[in-house]
């Protein structure tokens, strides 16, 4: 079957880095790649050393030179219709087409734009060009299903990624201090400040913690003033962005996921496979990659936007609705309660045997639900059967 993919390669990201495995699998060999953005990101742009990737937007493919924006969709659907493909497939992004293209079939993968597509004409003319639509995660099907009412046959295929490099398999203690971790980009829509938050509740419990944070943001300087206001300086060590997160997962004891949204969670899914337990918010695509009890607990937000703000200044900025597993519908976004994320983790560390137990859990869980041979194969099934039909 002859593939293109239409995919933004100018940063990365959990959709770039889940192609970029995809691409080098041996089903993908003869594959094209069509880049929306200008530009490849550094990051990604080693990961496509003898891969052939047309620029879609520019005029001459070795030149950055665009059409201008009003021809590009005619660009678009010429390069299109030259690369006579079976299957297009559409990355998490919405293109402009001047219309149904008339070789090849499009499909659409979702791995969590929809949260945030405008309701407009143009997401709606693209949808309603598609033969079919593949999902990240169940919540992200339910989300495509009830923003826009998708006629195409809708498809999931649970993410998965390739296991990590020097994983620790060895016995970890729970030795002083309580060891946490976020990594993210440091954004309000992360959460980070209901890590600090929750520190400063487990410091005030008496209990001997402290937080690493990997990544940058924009937001860095406020996560730092509110460190200091809580008066938990000593107890954070802001890492920067780590390109080898292996040292980060390795060293911690339990993995904090506090964001707004997450349409699927890779973070817990790499902390997963460190034998790291996870505490997360119920909500979206989270309770996918977590089993609540098994290899982390689940907690369910209950903190506006604004009561947070008013406790760390910290503004959350996303004003979309996001999926409640439990309702199986669009609400309102919340966050975590510091005091709930508090006792999760106090449950999880509650002594070493139960510790070591969802430690084990983890390890087994990733091996059972998330090998990504898995993924490959149902994903190109899942093309195969939507060009098929």
């Amino acid at each position: 079957m002859r593939k293109i993919h239409i995919i933004n390669l100018e940063k990365m990201g959990g959709v770039e880095r889940l192609f970029l495995q995809y691409i080098h699998h041996i089903t993908a060999s003869e594959d094209e790649i069509f880049c929306i953005s200008n530009q490849i990101g550094p990051e990604i742009a080693c990961n496509l050393i003898n891969k052939k990737v047309t620029f879609v937007n520019r005029m001459l493919n070795n030149l950055p030179v665009k059409y201008p924006s009003f021809l590009r969709k005619y660009a678009l659907q010429s390069k299109v219709w030259l690369a006579k493909a079976d299957a297009i497939i559409v990355w998490d992004l919405v293109p402009g087409f001047v219309g149904k293209p008339s070789r090849g079939d499009v499909i659409y993968y979702d791995h969590g734009c929809s949260w945030r597509y405008p309701h407009n004409v143009k997401t709606l003319d693209f949808f309603s060009l598609l033969n079919g639509c593949i999902s990240a995660s169940h919540a992200s099907r339910r989300v495509m299903e009830l923003r826009f009412d998708l006629k195409c046959p809708m498809q999931t295929v649970i993410n998965r990624i390739l296991p990590p490099q020097n994983i620790f398999y060895g016995q970890k203690t729970l030795n002083s201090p309580l060891r946490l971790g976020v990594a993210a980009r440091l954004v309000g829509l992360k959460g980070i400040s209901v890590a600090l938050l929750t520190l400063q509740t487990l410091t005030k419990r008496g209990i001997d913690a402290v937080l690493d944070i990997a990544g940058k943001g924009p937001d860095e300087e406020k996560f730092r003033d509110l460190a200091q206001r809580l008066n938990i300086t000593d107890r954070v060590n802001f890492l920067g962005f780590q390109a080898d997160l292996s040292g980060f997962f390795n060293r911690i004891h339990i993995y904090l996921s506090t964001p707004v949204t997450e349409p699927f969670g890779l973070s817990c899914m790499e902390a997963l496979f460190y034998g790291i337990p996870v505490v997360f918010p119920y909500i979206d695509g989270q309770p996918e990659v977590v089993k609540d009890g098994v290899c982390g607990v689940g907690v369910l937000p209950n903190v506006t936007p604004e009561e947070h703000q008013a406790l760390t200044n910290v503004d959350i900025n996303f004003p979309y609705k996001i999926y409640s597993p439990q309702q199986n519908k669009l609400v309102p976004p919340m966050l975590m309660s510091h005091e709930a994320t508090a006792d999760a983790v106090q449950k999880i560390a509650n002594n070493e045997s139960e510790y070591l137990r969802y430690r084990s859990n983890a390890f087994e869980y990733v091996s059972t639900h998330f090998d990504y041979k898995d993924f490959v194969q149902e994903f190109n099934n899942k093309i195969s059967g939507i060009v098929d039909a």
